[in-house]
């Protein structure tokens, strides 16, 4: 699927979608403001061929740079360091910037490529996401440049992913063949309601309605969650439904009476679910004193992102004693949250940052034995354990729109009992996921 993007964003416009279902072509007018519900069963892309980079470029005179994302590096980092210039970088940041690329989904081994004239002129420009998707800055037919967004054709399939947590909900799903994708992506809908660190026992219960995407018969992704529910011994049942109504703004995952399932804070300052040390009495790696333990360690590899867990003013950044590189940020109502023993800081004092905005990147300054995150939260500037701190929701759906999101959400729990299901292997049934 190409898209053609404009420097400035494109609101409001309809789209005709061409979905194949079980051979028959439907043709499906999405107009502003509603909410569309995948259809069940298998579906198809159809799509336009894909934009390319010129053949033998030396041969048309071009120079070619070729680059690949390195771990704690940013992505003008990257470009620098494939050997273009500072102005050509800068051409191509912000031609994306510009087209709502999102430059945090930027990861290590993520591929690109620049083919420039002798001026250092840009001719075109690929950086591929993944072997689905990639972003294109080509020239058009009057030599303008413009930005083009790519997704290969794949088949999509909608499924319940339903599983019971045996040792962790991440052990869990990959046992029934999922990847950490899907887990990343669920934890995302359902983590301010859920420390999916410490809440979750044996025997809980989860499902996902998702679409699974499959390029040449192999599984390659998912689409977005259209519901998710988590239903545990410490939790209850939580559950969540995709809506979005464009006329509105409005969009996001909300409980069934409406309510925002985005919290003021993330349970989680990054991606990566493994806690090595909690808020408590413990005796420190490097001392060996038993010392109380003000915060949460998160192991992860470094150069990893580390993201604010909310929106607020950043009131220090820089090293500070056994902290190392430390990031520090204020938010309203009294609270702090600090990031401590960062490799990278991404973020000035005094700059305002929104919640999930990469601040610095995991590292082992400081007082630490090997790579991870120390993670704080502060109430009134004293330590809180984090599942302590108050957590208020965002802005709830409002009334006029609550009709329509009970009929999306029907549509959803209609498609949640015809979708096929892939469950947890049961405990005689070896190490192979079913499906139903």
């Amino acid at each position: 699927m190409l898209r053609r993007l404009s420097r400035y964003k494109l609101e409001g416009l309809s789209l005709l979608l061409l979905i194949i279902v079980a051979g028959s072509t439907y043709a499906l007018w999405v107009g502003p403001g509603k909410n569309l519900v995948p259809a069940a069963g298998s579906t198809r892309d159809t799509v336009a061929a894909g934009p390319s980079l010129f053949a033998h470029p030396e041969s048309r005179g071009l120079i070619e740079y070729t680059g690949t994302v390195k771990p704690g590096t940013s992505f003008q980092g990257a470009l620098l360091s494939a050997g273009m210039s500072p102005a050509l970088a800068d051409t191509i940041q912000r031609y994306l910037g510009g087209a709502d690329f999102n430059f945090r989904k930027c990861l290590p081994g993520q591929r690109f490529v620049a083919q420039v004239d002798s001026q250092e002129n840009l001719r075109v420009f690929c950086y591929r996401m993944n072997n689905l998707s990639s972003w294109w800055i080509r020239r058009d037919s009057s030599s303008a440049l413009v930005v083009e967004y790519y997704s290969a054709p794949v088949r999509r399939e909608l499924v319940s992913v339903e599983g019971e947590v045996a040792q962790s909900v991440y052990h869990t799903m990959l046992k029934m063949g999922e990847t950490s994708e899907l887990l990343a992506e669920f934890v995302d809908v359902l983590g301010y309601d859920i420390d999916f660190i410490f809440d979750p026992r044996i025997g809980d219960t989860f499902r996902v309605l998702v679409e699974k995407k499959f390029l040449d018969g192999e599984h390659v992704g998912y689409g977005r969650i259209v519901a998710a529910e988590y239903k545990g011994s410490v939790t209850g049942d939580v559950v969540g439904y995709y809506f979005s109504d464009s006329t509105a703004g409005v969009k996001g995952w909300f409980a069934p009476d409406g309510s925002n399932l985005q919290k003021f804070f993330m349970r989680s300052p990054l991606s990566i679910l493994r806690v090595t040390s909690t808020f408590g009495m413990r005796v420190h790696p490097i001392s060996g004193k038993r010392k109380m333990h003000t915060g949460t360690d998160y192991a992860a590899p470094a150069g990893t992102p580390v993201w604010a867990v909310g929106s607020g003013k950043v009131v220090y950044a820089g090293r500070r004693g056994g902290y190392g590189k430390l990031v520090e940020i204020q938010h309203p109502g009294g609270v702090r949250t600090r990031y401590g023993h960062l490799s990278r800081i991404l973020v000035r004092r005094g700059q305002t940052v929104r919640q999930h905005q990469t601040i610095g990147r995991v590292g082992s300054t400081g007082y630490a034995t090997g790579a991870h995150l120390h993670f704080e939260f502060l109430v009134n500037g004293s330590q809180r354990a984090p599942r302590k701190v108050k957590n208020p929701s965002l802005k709830s759906l409002p009334s006029n729109l609550m009709d329509a999101f009970r009929t999306s959400m029907a549509r959803a729990d209609s498609l949640w009992q015809s979708a096929p299901r892939i469950t947890t292997p049961s405990a005689t049934g070896g190490t192979a996921a079913s499906i139903q």
